[in-house]
């Protein structure tokens, strides 16, 4: 099948990403208080999100493209993600906050992401809290991404910070969200995930799974040093228990979705105090 690379596609996306671009060009992230600043070396970078493609009917069409790179953290094997192929470092740290491996960027020495960018190793400045030998690989998102079963001691969750949250804020995270983003309009198959603080939205980050969209959100926030305290999270995905989890370890007050969510999800939200909006496009 005759493919053609889109870079022009890629590049407007990486547009949105004024914020997240930065991350790539800095070695040294900014931590309040930190003596040894966390290291981001990324050899890889990013690579097209999607292709032009001539599909069997003769019609051409753009495709999303999927990217598979490993997790390692202390050297273990960690996670195994099928994503878009950009902001690798802030995807691994986003998946490590979310996922209660880490409670802060501060624990983080260095991320690395190989030249191929099928492996992102991130350094703890501790060695991981190991339960028994891990189990089984379990999948953890539509994308056939792939979690090692309970590797590390996580900590219990905790409340969410509470704040107002103006409902500007919400309809205007609604509104972004509804213009869709550039890989959005061009493939119609990724999910996206903004993140706003004081009004103005941040990040715009998409991907193949809301799962890693969301976490590529947050570690974004993480390598600029945002307080993900003073954030609000909108994912264009579904909103499962799973999802809210995620927003709760991040520590955000809210989380907004275009979906509704599920019993179960309303009811840990409401334990944990984290705030749901349901917005749709208007």
């Amino acid at each position: 099948m005759e493919t053609t690379r889109i870079d022009s596609l890629f590049q407007r996306a990486q547009a949105l990403f004024s914020g997240a671009k930065a991350c790539y060009n800095r070695s040294r992230v900014k931590q309040t208080g930190e003596e040894h600043p966390m290291q981001i070396m990324d050899q890889f970078g990013a690579a097209p999100g999607a292709e032009s493609v001539r599909m069997p009917d003769g019609t051409e069409r753009t495709l999303a493209a999927e990217h598979a790179a490993a997790i390692l953290v202390n050297e273990q094997p960690a996670f195994r993600v099928v994503c878009t192929p950009e902001l690798l470092p802030q995807l691994a740290l986003g998946r490590l906050l979310t996922e209660g491996w880490i409670n802060s960027a501060d624990e983080v020495e260095r991320v690395a992401v190989c030249a191929q960018g099928l492996k992102i190793s991130v350094q703890l400045r501790h060695p991981l809290a190991a339960v028994e030998q891990a189990g089984q690989e379990v999948p953890s998102c539509c994308t056939d991404n792939l979690t090692l079963a309970s590797p590390v001691q996580l900590p219990p969750l905790a409340p969410v910070p509470q704040r107002e949250i103006p409902a500007a804020w919400v309809d205007a995270l609604a509104d972004a969200m509804g213009q869709g983003l550039p890989l959005y309009r061009a493939t119609h198959a990724v999910h996206s995930c903004l993140l706003l603080r004081a009004g103005k939205i941040l990040y715009r980050c998409e991907d193949l799974g809301r799962h890693n969209a969301l976490d590529k959100a947050v570690g974004c926030a993480l390598t600029e040093g945002v307080p993900l305290a003073e954030c609000v999270l909108f994912t264009s995905g579904r909103v499962p228990v799973d999802m809210v989890r995620k927003a709760i370890r991040a520590g955000v007050p809210a989380l907004v979705s275009k979906s509704m969510p599920t019993v179960q999800s309303l009811e840990l939200a409401e334990e944990y105090g984290l705030k749901l909006f349901i917005r749709q496009k208007k």
